[in-house]
């Protein structure tokens, strides 16, 4: 948080605010916070395990990254078995929404960079796709609100209050799972948790789209002629940040999406993108950035010659802030042995994506034709009886986040999290002690995959 405003011998000057009662809106069975990839999965799990479900977004629209960032493709849904062949390891809800997405003409097939792969996808048209998805899941909706703060009784989330147009309302909710991606209530909440590596995070990134792109051309290119391009425009004095892209052909003609920017602070540290000063200034800095991508990738390299910024996301591309203590911690040496716990809700194969110093990005991948799976216990938010988390706010360690936090394990956290949310309020238990048979068994009949065919 900001200092705020300091007085004589530099203590900060505070106010006190009139004590004031607060209106309840609602009593669900389950609310979920925030809208994302984790969000839409838990509201929709939790609704189709019989929960009255409510859920709050702070934008205008569903979708988090995957649309308020402008973000160009699923991640980490399938894992390579070979050179030729691809095995889906996220199921369930993902492919309501992949096949919602088919019908309207606004995905592509996964697209292979190497070892890097994508799901190809239309972000305006995700917004609509989002919104019926919740629909026909009999989800209610309360977009613009965002949380303000959370009240506690014992070791149970009692209220969360949200502050949004109409002022402060208080939501009693049964279950809370929050995919704020920052961890809001539950940090809120006073749950423990880790900023990063110490405080060292992953950097950010501003994503924009630019029109007037020759595809014919563009797909030809390969992340490594890009890259080599983009080094020649630093020895031509262009002060890039980063030269390691990441493009992606939308599926609308000539549209193409970039993921090319770093955040990072003069001295090459990232900001920490929790704090509201070095999220405005990352905000400002993003967007030069991506005109400076825009007047480079015109000049250097094939295709774009007659491309412009078409949009820019609504805010920056987080990758990491707070990782919220649960129950258990997904680890780095549990990512890079593809271990597959027993009690396992989720699968990827995504590699250890890391972006820190430098031009470039650090990729570890996994062997071909393996993959690993997320505990149960780390969506338990330890010390609490009815939160969980699901989303990049998961907890992990600083390097397994770096696999764990894109699209598609995202996508299986929140519906294993609003499926649990779901059993604890029929069967009257604890987030921990949700029987993990029965909710992975639920999690398989609706689809997902935890035992992905990588053979």
């Amino acid at each position: 948080m900001p200092e705020g405003v300091k007085g004589a011998g530099g203590a900060v000057r505070t106010i006190v605010e009139p004590q004031r009662r607060v209106p309840v809106v609602a009593q669900p069975d389950v609310l979920v916070v925030g809208g994302g990839a984790a969000g839409i999965a838990a509201a929709c799990a939790a609704a189709r395990g019989g929960a009255a479900t409510l859920l709050v977004e702070r934008f205008g629209f569903l979708g988090g990254t995957l649309t308020a960032v402008t973000l160009g493709g699923f991640c980490g849904t399938h894992a390579i078995v070979d050179e030729r062949r691809l095995a889906r390891v996220v199921g369930g809800l993902y492919l309501e929404l992949e096949d919602r997405l088919r019908r309207r003409g606004a995905v592509s097939e996964p697209a292979r960079h190497g070892r890097i792969l994508g799901v190809p996808y239309d972000s305006a048209c995700l917004k609509l796709v989002a919104d019926e998805m919740l629909a026909a899941h009999g989800v209610p909706m309360l977009l613009h609100s965002r949380v303000a703060a959370v009240q506690i009784e014992g070791r149970r989330v009692a209220a969360v209050v949200m502050e949004n147009k109409g002022g402060r309302a208080a939501i009693l909710p049964r279950v809370v799972v929050d995919c704020s991606g920052d961890g809001d209530v539950a940090v809120f909440a006073g749950a423990g948790y880790s900023l990063g590596d110490g405080g060292k995070t992953q950097a950010g990134s501003t994503m924009f789209r630019l029109a007037g792109v020759d595809t014919s051309v563009a797909g030809g290119l390969t992340r490594a002629r890009i890259r080599e391009l983009l080094e020649q425009a630093v020895a031509d004095g262009y002060p890039l940040p980063r030269t390691a892209t990441g493009v992606h052909l939308n599926p609308l003609e000539g549209i193409v999406h970039l993921n090319v920017t770093r955040l990072v602070r003069a001295d090459g540290s990232p900001y920490d993108l929790s704090d509201p000063d070095d999220l405005t200034e990352a905000e400002r800095v993003g967007r030069a950035q991506a005109f400076l991508y825009e007047e480079v990738f015109r000049r250097y390299v094939p295709g774009f010659a007659q491309a412009r910024i078409v949009d820019i996301g609504a805010m920056v591309g987080i990758r990491e802030t707070r990782l919220i203590r649960g129950e258990e911690v997904l680890t780095e040496e549990a990512v890079r042995n593809c271990v597959k716990p027993a009690n396992r809700i989720a699968c990827t194969a995504w590699p250890l994506e890391k972006h820190e110093g430098g031009r470039g990005t650090s990729w570890e991948f996994l062997p071909d034709g393996d993959c690993y799976g997320i505990p149960y216990g780390c969506l338990v938010v330890k010390g609490y009886e009815n939160l969980f988390v699901a989303g990049r706010n998961l907890s992990a360690t600083h390097a397994a986040q770096a696999s764990a936090r894109v699209a598609g394990p995202c996508f299986a956290m929140g519906e294993a999290a609003g499926a649990a949310a779901a059993l604890a309020v029929r069967l009257e238990v604890q987030g921990r002690e949700v029987p993990i048979d029965a909710l992975q068994r639920s999690l398989e009949e609706h689809g997902a995959i935890l035992t992905p065919c990588l053979a």
